[in-house]
């Protein structure tokens, strides 16, 4: 609790007090006294004070006189109470029309009013309060850390907070998503709606926030938050659910914040379970990728220790952002790790037990395997998740989602994977404009490319069919292989080719000029595929030397 000008007007020594203007504001918070001695009162003052006056030092400056009470509007004053008679005969009528406007209680103090007996009942009643909050803050925290050392868990937690408070309290994270509740959610439907997913440090300033409990709304007014924080790292945040016309207490911002701190205890305890769950995961997984198990069935019992029902076929899935810092590209990648959602959407999506599927941070990028039921619409439904995945975290990023063949036995996961790695090579380079979903079985040539293991075959191909171009690009600095490219795409249509590399159509003209000069002869359909392999070879070279 804290003490208000209500309550500073109901100790005895202010029954005498009359309240002439800014009745409003009662309910201020008054948190000091303070005596205006001097003109220049706004440099020994702070919010939340009460003002005790005479008007001596303005007394004969009406201008010092207007400005008063507006300058402490600005400072968040909690009330003003005059004495006149001795300097001032009557509390000026623009004060009263300010405090009216600006919600400050203005007092008028009795004759017989003795300024520091106020200040000593005043203070008094502020220790006393202050006391009590002390009490309750230690109270509070001793049940809390008594809960913490019998190993309760965040759910437990919030439900001995609602019964300390007496209020509905929710557990979120910083996805909004609520993860522990003292409701009863299989009587009651929790939905918690918000624009955006940033909250505002324990306040009720949460406009764009509604909480719904069946058909009962909270929102604005109704709710108080208080952020989880442990240093720097944000883990969630605590809502507490008001009935309506329920004032903020003291103890009760006491109680949430004592709450927070042992909550984020607890976040910080799980999450390094958590942690270390991920990499002996991540080693599990590594094993897997270097061959390390002959034994498929090893494989599959193993997983289950990690929660994941491991089984075939499958599919894998690769995740890569277009960050190129590392601390942002964790974040993001352990962003998407710690919400759960993508596990949730592959189960929801493609219609499997979410234990079909494990999600991990592995060589640079998040990989997920897959093992799916039927085969039933299943590229279909694989491009609407990578789709679903874009659209939920692609927000700050670009991302590249790449997905393998299918795995039918545990022989065939490195392969399968590095297929997948391979798809991310090829279309790497849009990622910087834009996101991308591309299946292996959609690359073409490019899969025949990857199994010969020669790559002077392949080099030497490049260059008896293209070297020349490569060249004279690099010695002129020209475009003609690009050129080329965009000629074979638009199946040798000129025109088309010069309105989408956005020159005339004579410049093109030119061009094809001097592509026959260098050796490359379009009009023989034979020797235009053989150019069209050549191209997508030279493209396939240079991923793998990225």
């Amino acid at each position: 609790m804290y003490v208000t000008i209500n309550d500073v007007i109901k100790i005895d020594s202010f029954k005498g007090v009359e309240v002439i203007a800014g009745e409003t504001g009662l309910a201020r918070r008054v948190s000091n006294v303070f005596f205006m001695e001097v003109p220049d009162i706004f440099s020994y003052i702070d919010e939340h004070g009460l003002l005790l006056t005479t008007l001596y030092p303005v007394a004969d400056k009406p201008e010092e006189i207007d400005a008063l009470i507006p300058k402490l509007a600005e400072m968040n004053i909690a009330g003003i109470a005059v004495k006149p008679g001795r300097y001032v005969a009557e509390i000026p009528a623009s004060m009263i029309e300010q405090a009216n406007k600006y919600g400050i209680p203005l007092m008028k103090l009795p004759d017989d009013a003795n300024l520091s007996i106020l200040s000593n009942q005043i203070l008094t009643k502020l220790l006393d309060v202050r006391t009590s909050v002390l009490e309750f803050r230690n109270k509070m925290h001793q049940q809390l850390l008594d809960l913490l050392l019998e190993g309760a868990d965040l759910n437990r937690f919030v439900h001995s907070i609602a019964k300390l408070i007496d209020a509905p309290v929710l557990l979120l994270n910083t996805e909004l998503e609520c993860i522990a509740s003292s409701i009863n959610t299989e009587q009651k439907e929790i939905k918690v709606l918000h624009q955006s997913n940033h909250l505002e440090h324990y306040s009720r300033k949460t406009n764009n926030l509604t909480v719904q409990i069946n058909d009962h709304a909270y929102e604005k007014n109704d709710i108080f938050i208080q952020s989880i924080y442990a240093g720097e790292s944000e883990f969630g945040y605590l809502v507490i659910l008001l009935e309506k016309e329920t004032n903020i207490t003291e103890n009760l911002i006491v109680a949430v914040e004592q709450a927070s701190f042992l909550v984020a205890f607890l976040f910080q305890t799980e999450q390094s379970l958590l942690q270390k769950e991920r990499n002996h995961l991540n080693s599990f997984v590594r094993d897997i990728f270097n061959d390390q198990y002959t034994s498929q069935t090893e494989v599959m019992e193993k997983a289950k220790v990690f929660k994941w029902k491991l089984s075939f076929p499958l599919v894998i899935l690769s995740i890569k952002t277009n960050i190129k810092e590392s601390e942002k590209k964790l974040s993001i990648y352990y962003r998407m790790l710690d919400s759960g959602l993508i596990e949730r959407m592959i189960s929801e999506i493609l219609d499997i037990p979410i234990q079909n599927c494990k999600l991990t941070y592995y060589n640079d990028s998040l990989i997920c395997f897959i093992s799916f039921t039927s085969e039933k619409r299943l590229k279909e439904n694989l491009q609407q998740l990578g789709e679903t995945i874009i659209s939920r975290f692609g927000k700050n990023s670009h991302l590249g989602i790449s997905i393998s063949d299918t795995v039918d036995s545990i022989s065939q996961i490195r392969e399968h994977y590095s297929n997948s790695t391979l798809v991310y090579n090829i279309y790497k380079e849009s990622l910087e404009h834009e996101s991308f979903v591309h299946f292996y079985e959609d690359i073409g040539l490019f899969r025949l490319f990857h199994y010969i293991e020669d790559s002077s075959i392949l080099e030497k191909f490049v260059t008896e069919k293209l070297g020349s171009v490569i060249e004279y690009d690099e010695r002129k600095d020209a475009n003609l292989l690009e050129t080329l490219r965009y000629y074979i795409k638009n199946n040798t249509n000129l025109q088309k080719t010069a309105d989408d590399m956005f020159v005339h159509y004579n410049t093109m003209r030119y061009r094809m000029n001097k592509l026959k000069e260098l050796g490359i002869d379009v009009k023989s359909g034979f020797e235009l595929t053989d150019i069209s392999v050549a191209y997508q070879l030279y493209h396939y070279l240079k991923t793998q030397k990225k």
